[in-house]
């Protein structure tokens, strides 16, 4: 732990420099601020619920046509036949978007906009939101690896991953998908549960309740990080013992966690009850998992959308998990376990790319809990003799280099947004720009897509 007082210029100046870069970027006009290309795909489903009800107060789409909607109307439901349909994303997003969109709504006619929640003031306050929380969680993440870690390693582990893995594009570019929301839950969750093991109290009983809650109605498999809550600080099978003595100990506040994560679910349920009948509805219809066939290597390692291939600084991170036990044991089985579950859910997915996005967009949350294992890394390679720590601290800057160039082409298109291989990888490799020949080496479809018909 660090000593109390002590000033963290460093990891300011950090934080400083990525609030800059995160509002450089969507403030600066280009082709991802324009509000057709921000409201659109996912975050059009996302978004939904708030124009819909409170501009168009018609939350149950009437008036729907039987055909689906297309990307240049407003809405994107699912027909559930007949005269329902329904927004196929949960609302947990929405609750993050609200107030940047209130005040958007606000500000949207005095500046000559349509109040129609489509304009650009509203795309705009999509961006800005998505951005503000994305740095709101690495301002958490900095607390927490101030805990653990020095100010320097602490300000190394924020600027790599907030300006080189591929959290910086979902910050930024794609910052109203439901990743930088994830993160800033995930960072506020893994430093809560550091608080509530030290001290139980009502407060962060609430606090961590409420977090979970949201975490789990943003985006429902990520509510595989409970695996962190419940097996922190366990070192040994005494340890479960007493974690399972304090849950008994505590049990008022353990039925509060569980209820106020239940209570966060009460608008999306009321919703579901409204539109269907029933207060629980899986709205993804034929869309499902593979449990037997999960694309474990292809979504790690694969030339299409692989995290180590296209955000290899998260390599280092990979470095730090042998060093756990010994230095950050507390989050050793943690961690392992949340990895394995979190890969093993996220590869078995039907659409195991998902969709277009820049590498594998589902880990972005993950990169809350991949810090402690990359700080744990640069300080072991900072206490390495002068030679080996050179030698080490150059791969770490040539991955980070390499994977800002990745989202350099990304921005430019050279990378796909979802049909990569090997052969287009090595070709396009130091392109920035796309070459003549590009779709010489792109196939659509991809060879490697699965069809919706996911075990039951």
């Amino acid at each position: 732990m660090k000593k109390t007082g002590e000033k963290n210029l460093f990891s300011h100046i950090a934080l400083i420099i990525l609030a800059v870069a995160f509002l450089c970027a969507i403030c600066i006009p280009n082709r991802y601020t324009e509000p057709k290309r921000v409201i659109n795909w996912d975050v059009k489903e996302y978004y939904s619920y708030l124009p819909a009800f409170f501009i168009d107060h018609n939350i149950e789409m009437y008036g729907w046509t039987d055909d689906k909607p297309g990307f240049d109307q407003k809405y994107w439901p699912i027909h559930l036949g007949g005269d329902m349909f329904i927004i196929k994303m949960s609302m947990g997003n929405s609750f993050f978007y609200a107030p940047f969109f209130f005040i958007a709504h606000l500000l949207a006619a005095p500046l000559g906009y349509p109040a129609d929640g489509y304009s650009f003031p509203y795309a705009f306050a999509l961006l800005l939101s998505g951005a503000v929380f994305a740095w709101l969680g690495l301002l958490v993440l900095s607390k927490l690896l101030l805990r653990h870690f020095s100010d320097k390693i602490t300000a190394i582990t924020l600027l790599l991953l907030g300006l080189t893995s591929n959290l910086y594009w979902y910050a930024t570019f794609e910052a109203p998908m439901s990743h930088s929301y994830g993160f800033f839950l995930f960072a506020c969750f893994l430093y809560l549960t550091e608080l509530w093991y030290e001290c139980p109290n009502w407060k962060n009983s609430i606090l961590i309740g409420l977090v979970f809650g949201l975490i789990s109605l943003v985006r429902p498999s990520n509510s595989i990080i409970v695996v962190i809550f419940l097996l922190y600080g366990v070192t040994s099978w005494k340890i479960i013992s007493e974690h399972f003595q304090l849950y008994l100990k505590e049990w008022p506040k353990i039925l509060t966690i569980i209820g106020l994560t239940l209570l966060v679910w009460v608008p999306q349920c009321l919703y579901w009850k409204h539109i269907t009948g029933s207060f629980i509805f899986y709205s993804y219809c034929d869309e499902g998992f593979y449990w037997t066939d999960p694309k474990w290597f292809k979504v790690l390692f694969g030339f299409r959308k692989g995290l180590f291939i296209y955000s290899p600084i998260l390599l280092a991170a990979l470095a730090g998990y042998p060093l756990l036990w010994k230095r950050q044991k507390e989050y050793f089985w943690a961690i392992i376990l949340f990895s394995i579950l979190n890969v093993y859910i996220v590869s078995s997915w039907w659409c195991w790319w998902y969709g277009g996005g820049f590498s594998i967009r589902a880990f972005v949350e993950s990169i809350a809990i991949l810090s402690i294992p990359l700080s744990v890394f640069l300080t072991w390679i900072s206490e390495q003799k002068r030679w080996l720590r050179i030698t080490l601290s150059s791969i770490v800057l040539i991955l980070a280099l390499q994977s800002s160039f990745h989202i350099v082409q990304y921005y430019n298109e050279v990378i796909h947004c979802g049909e990569m291989n090997k052969k287009a990888y090595f070709h396009f490799f130091w392109k920035v720009n796309r070459p003549d020949d590009y779709w010489d080496y792109i196939e659509i479809p991809h060879p490697e897509n699965r069809p919706e018909n996911p075990e039951k």
